[in-house]
């Protein structure tokens, strides 16, 4: 049985009696039955949430009731797509028992990056502009530069710098730590980077780049991809943001799939709604997201 975070939730109910058949993340009743059962008046908010289906009328009654709830129409990709975005999303090993377990995780909160004095200035100005042309792109991330530690959630320093990163400390090669909560969102991160292993500044922006990419899901590199990626395992100097990175990020924070779920929730739900999506039955496919 499919199992969802009640934090991301998707109800696939096709109801009966005097409800309608939908395929989506509430139930819809018919206006008649909606005015019989519930004396509360409509107002033209609440007409917003109308459908119609053949001659009737369809009110959704959830969205009436609990105004917390955001509906957003789910999001399809094919099975080539999807078989990279799992690899690297819920960092897959082959091992079923132990991938169905793994869980994709993101940043809900801004991210706010404090730079030790150690980063150049220039190398601070080029990761930013690739930082923010990534964050332009998605609409529920953001990414800001901040002067002050304790405004800040991300750090990046060098070894030898303040270790401002405690689960950084023991470290002896360059890396990225990221904490997450329960709910598996990340609210805390940092890139400590060991410079004298690069021969010069490029080479220490590029490391940046990928630590970076790799904090903003704890996605694992794949190596069934060109070295020009930024998701692949490749390591090259001619790294570039393509079209294919772009859209697993862009997916991976799309309100259209449920979030902080494991491998085995998020396989279910798509298998499940594609099923109804090639019904006749179905009017919209909607995930339902909490606004918490």
């Amino acid at each position: 049985m499919m199992k969802l975070s009640i934090y991301s939730i998707v109800f696939l109910l096709i109801s009966s009696f005097s409800y309608a058949q939908k395929s989506n993340d509430s139930i819809y009743v018919y206006l008649k039955d909606y005015k019989d059962k519930y004396k509360t008046p409509l107002t033209k908010t609440d007409s917003l949430s109308f459908f119609f289906h053949g001659n009737d009328t369809l009110v959704k009654k959830e969205q009436i009731a609990n105004p917390k709830r955001v509906n957003v129409p789910y999001e399809y990709k094919d099975s080539t797509f999807l078989k990279y975005y799992t690899k690297a999303a819920f960092r897959t090993i082959g091992v079923d028992s132990i991938d169905n377990k793994q869980t994709m995780r993101y940043w809900k909160s801004p991210i706010n990056i404090f730079f030790s004095k150690s980063i150049s200035r220039k190398t601070k100005r080029k990761f930013m502009n690739f930082a923010k042309s990534i964050a332009n792109q998605i609409d529920s991330l953001q990414v800001s530069e901040v002067k002050h530690l304790e405004d800040s959630n991300y750090t990046i320093y060098i070894f030898g710098d303040y270790e401002y990163n405690a689960n950084l400390a023991k470290n002896t090669s360059t890396d990225y730590h990221i904490k997450w909560n329960g709910k598996q969102q990340i609210y805390k991160g940092g890139i400590k980077i060991n410079t004298n292993r690069y021969l010069n500044e490029s080479l220490v922006l590029l490391k940046l780049k990928e630590l970076f990419i790799g904090s903003l899901g704890h996605f694992k590199f794949l190596n069934t991809l060109n070295c020009e990626s930024y998701f692949s395992d490749c390591h090259s100097p001619q790294k570039a943001l393509t079209a294919l990175d772009v859209e697993l990020l862009k997916y991976h924070y799309s309100y259209g799939i449920c979030k902080g779920v494991n491998l085995e929730c998020f396989n279910d739900l798509h298998y499940s709604i594609k099923k109804r999506l090639e019904g006749e039955n179905h009017i919209h496919s909607l995930i339902t997201h909490y606004n918490d």
